[in-house]
């Protein structure tokens, strides 16, 4: 809660994010596109990619000239392991599963007993996909970008499709700009809100530039499940129930533990969710009110929501 400034605690702000959310929810629905393309494996490839996000963001942004060097980028190579640790999982569930299954013909009528075997037979055959699943998003996710002391800066990605990997490759590249921009100015929670926006900017410019909806689903799924966080905070301080068409949403953020547990979705860090959270409300409400150009390059300098 102390995360949340207080330019965002009120009933004014609090309508416009729910109005922000049901508008990308909305648009959300619209994807039919979800072929992301090969996942980048290769170097050469993946620094190609980075060369076409620091020019489109440059476009983007209206940026005429900028003299900074990109970023390295250190490409990880966990995703790939998944199908030989999944395979080990179940090398290692298969014949513990094999053996309660004779059990249960050996004992056909044994009634409940035998059925709770069967269950469980059932969840260690799908153990090793809801582990499968859990594990790749929290990979997909554990992108970073990283300055040392030398001034040196890389940006830490794994082998994720093409487009997924262009997206999260914006946001980590703007975290570069903000950066050069801005130094260390402004909470975590301004840089993240700054870089989901600039994000947000860069994969529907490409989105329009390729006519391929596919670049909008990972920044709006992101967007949507902080937004909706943010209404959370809100509400909880004004000791109110988030209104039910904000609630009925699904998103990647699921608070209900044993559920996450049974689907695989991986659960989440609180203070760093605040921070993404506030950040993007506080920005994208902001680029409703006063326009991209001043909310990207004034307003990290004046923090005034209302200016």
């Amino acid at each position: 809660m102390e995360v949340l400034p207080k330019s965002l605690i009120s009933f004014e702000i609090l309508d416009e994010l729910m109005a922000l959310i049901l508008e990308k929810e909305e648009l959300r629905h619209t994807i039919k596109h979800t072929d992301f393309g090969s996942r980048i494996t290769g170097e050469e490839e993946a620094n190609h990619l980075l060369k076409k996000i620091s020019k489109v963001t440059r476009e983007a942004l209206g940026i005429s000239t900028l003299d900074l060097p990109d970023p390295r980028i250190e490409l990880t190579s966990r995703l790939s392991q998944l199908p030989w640790q999944t395979a080990r999982l179940y090398f290692v569930f298969l014949p513990i599963s094999l053996f309660f299954f004779y059990f249960t013909l050996q004992h056909s009528d044994g009634g409940a007993a035998v059925w709770v075997v069967r269950g469980v037979i059932l969840f260690l055959l799908a153990f090793p996909l809801i582990y499968r699943r859990r594990l790749r998003i929290n990979i997909e996710h554990e992108c970073g970008y990283l300055r040392d002391t030398e001034g040196i800066s890389t940006i830490i990605i794994d082998q994720l499709p093409a487009i997924q990997f262009q997206s999260y490759l914006s946001h980590e590249y703007a975290h570069h700009l903000y950066y050069h921009y801005f130094g260390d100015e402004g909470e975590k929670w301004m840089r993240e809100g700054w870089s989901r926006l600039v994000q947000w900017q860069v994969t529907r410019y490409l989105f329009r530039q390729e006519d391929n909806s596919a670049y909008l689903y990972h920044v709006l799924v992101q967007t949507i499940g902080e937004l909706r966080f943010a209404c959370n905070l809100i509400c909880m301080v004004f000791r109110m129930k988030v209104p039910r068409k904000v609630r009925r949403i699904r998103t990647i953020y699921q608070s209900n533990s044993l559920f996450s547990f049974f689907t695989g979705i991986p659960g989440f860090d609180t203070e760093s969710l605040a921070d993404h959270a506030v950040g993007t409300a506080f920005y994208f409400v902001a680029e409703r009110r006063i326009g991209l150009t001043e909310t990207i390059w004034k307003l990290p300098l004046t923090k005034d929501l209302n200016h």
